[in-house]
């Protein structure tokens, strides 16, 4: 019998044993090569339920404890009547299966104002990828560079062909890696959800294009999909830099997109320094980056004066 101690997302401690026979169980998956959709389906299931005592097996004997990704029931994708997807044609795996019955339960849990809104975003953040791989659906256009997904990365924790690791240990070990992506995830959705009152109130207070922030936070989604008229003319955001000073950061075209509203002026690009101080005339600028996003400088003043020369300049 393997097992480990895992933290759940309320930070409290959860034995995950796997065990050698359906009478031990509470959870029965299936045994062989392991997927980032029955991993990270445990994962889920681990802030439902606690400890879990799992048993691997491809023949389902006995249904008295809770099966997923194997046996044809209800958190299974496998039989051939089984059609579930998403609106966006993204079908269901077991992970999406399960996270659909008992996500929106580990949300209430943690005092989310809007469940709803926090479901769907840990879905088309994580969940919906995991289903993706497991049902075989290509993403849509792949570029030439093999991308590292969490499906390919939980994935890599299979015994290669010429090791002699158990499987069940491997297995633990996927899962631990998974707790810790999930853990990960709805952690920075709850630093977001934090953030969603100040940045609206922020963009409130903002004037003549420019959001002002006293620390960094998430900024950019709320920003853009804020009901707030003044969120529109909101052109470039001025915050305390990590590395000290302060940033200018050009307000993304849409969400998620690397193309921006407005950009710096272009002879800044890739200056830096003494060099770009001169082209400027701001006193304490350091930094432009090449493709005009971003600036740093060294005072909150000049901050406000590198966002009010790119917002007045006249550059198509």
């Amino acid at each position: 019998m393997e097992n480990i101690i895992l933290k759940n997302i309320y930070d409290e401690n959860v034995q995950i044993k796997i065990v050698d026979s359906e009478k031990e169980a509470n959870f029965i998956t299936h045994s062989g090569t392991f997927h980032a959709d029955e991993v990270m389906a445990s994962v889920i299931l681990l802030n439902v339920f606690g400890s879990m005592n799992i048993y691997r097996t491809n023949n389902v004997e006995d249904d008295s404890a809770l099966v997923y990704d194997v046996g044809f029931g209800e958190f299974d994708h496998h039989g051939i009547e089984f059609n579930e997807e998403r609106e966006n044609g993204i079908k269901y795996a077991s992970c999406g299966l399960i996270w659909k019955k008992y996500g929106k339960e580990i949300i209430k849990r943690l005092g989310i104002k809007d469940v709803d809104l926090f479901f769907e975003s840990i879905d088309k953040n994580l969940i919906m990828d995991i289903d993706r791989d497991d049902n075989g659906q290509p993403l849509k256009n792949e570029p030439e560079v093999k991308q590292q997904t969490i499906p390919n990365l939980i994935g890599s924790f299979n015994p290669s062909w010429n090791e002699n690791n158990k499987e069940s240990e491997n297995f633990l070990k996927a899962l631990s890696f998974a707790n810790t992506i999930f853990n990960n995830m709805i952690n920075k959705m709850l630093s977001k959800e934090l953030a969603k009152d100040i940045v609206e109130e922020k963009i409130n207070e903002s004037k003549n294009g420019i959001l002002i922030l006293d620390n960094y936070m998430p900024w950019k989604d709320i920003v853009l999909t804020s009901s707030n008229p003044k969120a529109k003319d909101i052109l470039y955001a001025v915050f305390p830099s990590k590395r000290g000073g302060y940033n200018v950061v050009a307000t993304p075209a849409s969400p998620g997109s690397f193309d921006v509203k407005k950009t710096f002026p272009k002879d800044w690009a890739g200056k830096e320094n003494e060099e770009l101080q001169e082209i400027s005339g701001v006193k304490t600028i350091t930094f432009c980056h090449k493709n005009l996003f971003i600036c740093a400088c060294k005072t909150f003043d000049d901050a406000v004066k590198i966002a009010e020369i790119a917002i007045n300049n006249k550059e198509v």
